[in-house]
């Protein structure tokens, strides 16, 4: 008879009492056991939001952080990038190691143009027309697909993507010069 291990689940399991923290500009909350963003009403000066190593499985409740630069998600169980489009002055957008397959799934990127910096990395996105999302997004400067599947699927891939991201100043952890091009 096998025993079954018993999931630990570390830390906080839900964001709630911080209304009295109206100043914040950044918070920490990696590496808990959160399962929903939510909340965060008072925090409408917030700046970086740290949620990477959670059990999250939806981006919401994020409407009132208007003000929200630096939004980490990575390392979640989350499947759809979505209400995002609320956030005017997003410039970064970490969400690798998440559950995102299909060019649907990134879809709501193009409704977010002030996203500069995207880490999409090591998730299952496998149709090499995400990269039609991309193109769209009017500021991104750096891109990171690695560890997904279609990487594989587009010819000359490096080139391919610089020449089409034509504002692309890094892809992939590695700087796009304009001979690149």
């Amino acid at each position: 008879m096998r025993r079954m291990k018993k999931m630990v689940v570390p830390g906080f399991m839900h964001l709630e009492n911080l209304e009295e923290y109206t100043g914040l500009k950044c918070l920490w909350l990696q590496c808990n056991g959160l399962q929903k963003i939510e909340n965060l009403e008072a925090q409408t000066e917030l700046r970086c939001l740290y949620l990477h190593q959670n059990i999250i499985n939806k981006i919401e409740n994020l409407e009132h952080l208007q003000k929200l630069d630096s939004l980490n998600v990575s390392n979640n169980y989350i499947r759809t990038i979505e209400n995002l489009s609320c956030l005017p002055a997003l410039n970064t957008l970490q969400i690798s190691h998440n559950q995102l397959r299909t060019v649907e799934d990134v879809q709501h990127l193009q409704e977010c143009p002030s996203v500069r910096v995207l880490d999409v990395s090591h998730n299952n996105l496998d149709d090499p027309a995400v990269i039609d999302v991309l193109e769209k997004m009017p500021n991104l400067h750096v891109v990171n697909l690695m560890g997904n599947g279609l990487i594989k699927k587009i010819p000359n891939y490096r080139k391919t993507v610089t020449v089409r991201l034509k504002r692309l100043t890094c892809l992939d952890d590695r700087p796009v010069f304009p001979k690149d091009r």
